[in-house]
């Protein structure tokens, strides 16, 4: 992977932005992209629509089932195009990537992030236990932004079907006398071709689309995480440093800089004695168990009883098996299969299935804390090394800042002014500040409480506040008078 063939710039974008940059792939590519999809969902389509003529419904059920499978070329291609290297459509067809198809085309079919996950199994090859630590950290952010990408890719998918459908029904001459509903409303054979026909064409048209949106926010996730923008951007440092170099002739500046380089080289040579590999290394692990890296994270997953790690995802759930086995035993299907309403039931009913399920997937943790009483969250007594305690406030917190203000204690003024500002919204508001939480989530907490002139002061002073706490900026004396006299209206218990 060169980093320096990167044909997208390497910058860190919001998920939806990422998104925009898919569809701009699958613009700029989309005729290879095209290419790909067909050619390897033609050949086995055609063999379908041969076997189920009479029912090309049928072929478009397994054509459906089998997204997955056709969404591997298209990302493979793009891939290689992504790093500026010749990517033929054929070529890259003679070296498809089938390797764990079977899990996707199973339990892993109904998969809300399958864009966003394909990468992991086509690109990286990983598998078992190291897939799904990967995924772990890529899911650490863009989660919902995947799902977005799936459902408004199919809703998208469903609008092209049918505009193909209802443009062919519309401009078909009577004179040809095809019929696409018979006088019960039904649809009829030419009918039946006609949606499947509109239905392919559809699928392969969104495709590299819905492939490449899944792909920008895979590369999105991997640039946050492994900086490919701070090393492209050093990489460009030193190239130009080079070419400066370059540029540079006579041999007064050789003679420069060869003494440059040797004294560098002796400086290295002598930093080197101090910190060989092993002291560095003890340095580097002193470093990293610091607090500054010390990070605990708790997960609250499902898991069915005795369940262990060591399963391997591919093995398939037996609850499922037995499922399937007592359905069998127990329902009774129809016979008649030909009726578009059975298969219109049947599509409502697995989606209404997939949707409930995924709902008590997705807040499995509230609905696991139903009827439990939640801890109460401890107060915080200090924030940003203030202390918020009531204790540690004057009675009269207006005239204690104009005091210290008059002695020219600029920084204790505002910071007793804050201060009593977050220890008053806790108290009186209740709200639930934490250590962990910076000024203007703070600031943004104080809005949420819906007390418009309330939410108003406090920001002006959350401003004020950081530009003198950081800033070293020193507001006016007549801007401090406002602010204490905002405190007096907005957080004083004494009558206005």
């Amino acid at each position: 992977m060169d980093l320096d063939k990167l044909q997208v710039n390497a910058c860190t974008r919001s998920g939806w932005q990422a998104v925009d940059l898919g569809f701009q792939m699958a613009r700029a590519w989309f005729r290879p992209l095209y290419l790909a999809g067909v050619m390897a969902m033609l050949p086995l389509t055609a063999v379908l629509l041969l076997l189920f003529w009479k029912s090309p419904f049928w072929a478009l059920a397994i054509a459906w089932w089998l997204k997955p499978f056709w969404e591997r070329l298209p990302l493979f291609i793009a891939s290689r195009k992504l790093f500026d290297e010749d990517a033929g459509v054929w070529q890259s067809f003679r070296s498809f990537p089938v390797k764990d198809i079977l899990p996707w085309l199973l339990w892993r079919r109904f998969s809300m992030q399958r864009a966003f996950d394909n990468p992991v199994t086509v690109l990286e090859e990983l598998r078992g236990g190291q897939r799904r630590q990967r995924l772990r950290v890529l899911h650490g952010k863009y989660s919902d932004v995947a799902l977005g990408n799936q459902f408004v890719c199919f809703c998208f998918e469903l609008l092209v079907c049918f505009g193909i459908a209802l443009t062919l029904d519309f401009f078909t001459p009577e004179s040809l006398d095809l019929k696409v509903y018979d006088r019960y409303g039904d649809l009829t054979l030419v009918g039946e071709w006609m949606f499947t026909l509109s239905a392919l064409l559809a699928m392969t048209l969104v495709m590299p689309f819905h492939s490449m949106a899944g792909f920008a926010l895979y590369l999105n996730r991997r640039i946050e995480l492994e900086a490919w923008d701070i090393e492209i951007s050093f990489r460009n440092l030193v190239q130009r440093k080079r070419s400066d170099v370059t540029r540079s002739t006579g041999l007064l500046a050789s003679v420069l800089l060869a003494g440059l380089v040797g004294l560098a080289a002796s400086g290295g040579a002598e930093a080197a004695l101090e910190h060989d590999r092993s002291s560095a290394s003890d340095l580097i692990a002193e470093v990293l168990q610091g607090e500054d890296y010390g990070q605990e994270k708790v997960v609250r997953k499902w898991r069915f009883k005795d369940w262990s790690e060591e399963v391997e995802e591919e093995s398939f759930p037996e609850w499922l098996i037995e499922f399937l086995e007592w359905w069998e035993q127990n329902i009774q299907w129809s016979t008649d299969f030909s009726g578009a309403a059975f298969w219109l039931k049947l599509l409502l009913v697995l989606l209404f299935l997939g949707c409930a399920g995924y709902l008590l997937w997705r807040y499995r943790g509230p609905l696991a804390r139903l009827g439990g009483k939640s801890p109460e969250a401890a107060v915080p007594e200090v924030l940003f090394g203030l202390d918020v305690t009531p204790q540690s406030l004057p009675p009269d917190v207006p005239a204690q800042v104009m005091r210290l203000w008059g002695e020219d204690a600029y920084r204790e003024a505002l910071g007793l002014l804050y201060r009593a500002s977050l220890s008053r919204l806790i108290d009186k508001y209740e709200l639930a500040f934490r250590a962990s939480h910076t000024e203007a989530e703070c600031a943004s907490l104080v809005k949420a409480r819906g007390i418009e002139s309330l939410s108003d002061y406090f920001w002006q002073l959350t401003r004020v506040w950081r530009e003198l706490a950081y800033g070293h900026r020193i507001p006016a004396k007549e801007r401090v008078q406002q602010l204490c006299h905002g405190w007096s209206r907005e957080l004083s218990d004494e009558p206005h």
